[in-house]
């Protein structure tokens, strides 16, 4: 088969361009956000240092109400940045003292505290003013050598608000530019990405050229072709592993049909031994609750075709947790190993004996009615009270409750009829354990 270099080059220049591409873009887009953020910090605080400084300039014209003063002060601060749009200069109780240039913005709260409201056209700082007067008290009481009889109390009142409006046309422009230079920069770098990502999908696609032209010869019967590891580059490991392919293929047929029937029995010997594991309960031997469902399933099957008998025992070892609690694990697992092999003794080939998890097992009793059933776990229960587990010297004793439940030709569902066995379990185990239960169904 002919391999299409073309595409071959186009995926490998996909494959070494896109990420490149997006780490750029990712790079440009994290920048352009972080840079423009903190533009718009640097303004927002330079909008606040203005304010501050009028306000600290504009404190004395206050205090004395100075209105001439102020409008100068106002006048001054407009030009002196080109950005400020507009400069107002409130006293305590928000009347305008002072005014210059041309406000847009709403009045800011004037609360005694200072206000920054941004949007997208304007940026407006209300700085509060205060005036700190200092007063010195004398204590007529202290010894007149005590330095400790002057006392200075410091009081603060406010004297107004400066307030100061920007106009963010200048920093619209900042982002638009620095939009600009970084896309500039992600077409750049884009451009760069891709020239070296076809410079090196060319190199591979000419090595992988040459590979193909020996896997075609090798395929029309030319097993003495071996590929040039010296100039395969990047791609020598596939190159080697193709020439010690094709060492293999130029062996006897014999041997490689050996090989192959080898290989062949080994992957069937592991998939049986993989079933088995999966259908087998690992402790007791017994078959585990997937390989109870198929069977179920089938025999199931079986009783509606040829309307014949099949009944279900349900079974929980009484009191397992006291065992493993009192003697530990190991004795709670030599229990249940005991059990499975007494139940294994006392039903048929043809019936199945499988663990559901945990304590609980379950047997599976195709042609067998109810009655009989219930008799074949009366059986198991004697038998297993009657069996002896010896610990560390000691004979331990332990009992199993049943349920009986026969399938019903009209509920068709191994749900419905595990779960009439275990009720019928539940009740055995209600009613004081170490008992059999039946729950029957109308045929």
């Amino acid at each position: 088969m002919k391999l299409r270099l073309g595409g071959v080059r186009v995926r490998l220049w996909l494959a070494t361009a896109l990420p490149a591409m997006l780490v750029i873009g990712l790079l440009v887009v994290g920048f352009a956000s972080q840079y423009g953020g903190r533009m718009a910090e640097a303004l927002k605080d330079r909008g606040a240092a203005s304010a501050r400084q009028l306000g600290s300039a504009a404190e004395f014209s206050l205090f004395a109400g100075d209105r001439e003063s102020l409008a100068r002060l106002a006048e001054a601060a407009l030009r002196s940045d080109v950005q400020l749009r507009g400069v107002i200069l409130y006293d305590a109780s928000g009347q305008v003292t002072a005014q210059a240039g041309r406000m847009s913005a709403p009045a800011p709260r004037l609360d005694g505290a200072i206000q920054i409201v941004q949007t997208k056209a304007f940026l407006v700082v209300a700085q509060p003013i205060y005036a700190a007067t200092s007063v010195l008290q004398d204590d007529v009481y202290a010894p007149v050598p005590d330095v400790a009889s002057r006392i200075r109390a410091t009081e603060s009142r406010l004297l107004g608000y400066a307030v100061v409006e920007m106009s963010l046309e200048a920093l619209a422009q900042q982002r638009r530019d620095l939009l600009i230079w970084s896309l500039a920069t992600a077409v750049g770098g884009l451009m760069l990405a891709g020239v070296m990502a076809s410079v090196l999908a060319d190199l591979v696609s000419v090595q992988i050229g040459r590979i193909n032209h020996v896997v075609q010869r090798v395929g029309e019967g030319q097993l003495d072709e071996r590929v040039d590891e010296a100039n395969s580059g990047i791609l020598r490991p596939l190159a080697k592993g193709i020439n010690a392919m094709v060492a293999r293929i130029a062996t006897t047929q014999e041997e490689l049909q050996q090989q192959i029937t080898q290989a062949t029995q080994e992957l069937r010997d592991q998939k049986d031994a993989a079933e088995l594991a999966a259908r087998t309960d690992s402790l007791t031997g017994v078959a585990s609750r997937r390989a109870f469902s198929e069977a179920a399933e089938a025999e199931m099957q079986r009783a509606l075709r040829y309307r014949s008998e099949l009944s279900l025992l349900m079974m929980d070892l009484d009191h397992f947790k006291v065992v493993n609690d009192t003697h530990g694990h190991v004795t709670g697992d030599a229990v249940l190993v005991s059990f499975a092999q007494t139940v294994q003794q006392l039903v048929r080939k043809v019936d199945l004996v499988a663990r559901l998890g945990g304590e609980e097992f379950v047997v599976l009793l195709p042609n067998i009615t109810a009655e009989q059933a219930t008799a074949l776990a009366e059986r198991i229960r004697e038998a297993v009270y009657h069996s002896h587990l010896l610990v560390e010297g000691k004979p331990l004793q332990f009992s199993v409750s049943i349920g009986v439940a026969q399938f019903d030709r009209r509920e068709l569902s191994l749900t419905g009829w595990m779960a009439r066995a275990d009720a019928a379990l539940y009740q055995a185990k209600a009613q004081g354990r170490n008992r059999v239960v039946l729950e029957m169904s109308e045929v």
